[in-house]
């Protein structure tokens, strides 16, 4: 009877075991559930929960991490792709010189129908024209292509890769960006345009016929080619106009002559 009763409580007991660890795993997932923190940072940042706090900070402030397009190791390069956009002549900051964007092919394409046009009608009425309106005409047209070349090759304000690349959050209003890898100053004007993926400072808008953003370097000159296109259209009225006049006269005298 002894060997019976001793065969029952240990059996009692193992069950006894397993219950209690079942259920403190269910409350171990239920606690680790509801105590689980939200991370701050992207998802490309791993950060194990499990370790101590010290390790915790120095993967977060760990800035070697290639895991975006800013926060790499940018310096003398002649061509790189960065996000969306064709950037030539870096420099020892990483901050390129040139910068094409991915909607090119309508600079191309405006620029064309524009100085085809132009030329056209110099080429027409050149003759019928008087000494002001063809220098006119020739300081507009260049107006025209130079401030779009300019706007269309230029650097609108891409952020040099060693600002603001450190995985720790800087002072002021920011905000993390994770496609560039980088802190973005939110005081600056500073933002992501996803049809160049990349961040710009001073960012305005983006100008598919620029091919690129507009943003605080090339903004000036966005606004002079806006103001030189409207010189050319005001210019080809008036010169046709003129032009046509003076052909009306020499018809007119002509034929007086004759």
């Amino acid at each position: 009877m002894e060997d019976k009763h001793q065969s029952i409580d240990t059996n009692d007991v193992n069950k006894k075991i397993k219950y209690s660890k079942v259920d403190t795993n269910d409350d171990s997932n239920l606690d680790s559930n509801e105590a689980k923190p939200h991370n701050s940072f992207p998802e490309s940042i791993r950060v194990n929960m499990n370790e101590s706090g010290e390790e915790n900070d120095k993967i977060k402030n760990n800035s070697s991490q290639k895991i975006g397009t800013l926060n790499r190791n940018l310096s003398n390069y002649f061509y790189m792709k960065l996000g969306n956009t064709y950037a030539f002549f870096g420099d020892k900051s990483g901050s390129p010189l040139i910068v094409i964007g991915p909607h090119y092919l309508k600079y191309v394409g405006l620029c064309s129908f524009v100085t085809l046009i132009f030329i056209g009608f110099l080429c027409k009425y050149w003759t019928n024209l008087n000494l002001f309106f063809k220098l006119s005409g020739l300081i507009i047209y260049l107006t025209f292509f130079l401030s779009y070349t300019y706007t269309f090759l230029v650097n609108p304000g891409i952020p040099k890769s060693d600002e603001n690349s450190n995985m720790s959050r800087p002072k002021g209003r920011h905000k993390y960006c994770g496609s560039c890898g980088i802190w973005i100053n939110m005081e600056d004007n500073t933002d992501h345009c996803f049809d160049c993926n990349i961040c710009y400072e001073g960012l305005d808008h983006h100008c598919p016929w620029t091919g690129k953003c507009i943003a605080k370097n090339n903004l000036n000159s966005f606004y002079l080619f806006l103001v030189s296109i409207l010189l050319i259209f005001c210019y080809l009225l008036t010169a046709f106009t003129h032009a046509q006049h003076n052909i009306f006269l020499s018809h007119k005298k002509n034929f007086n002559i004759k």
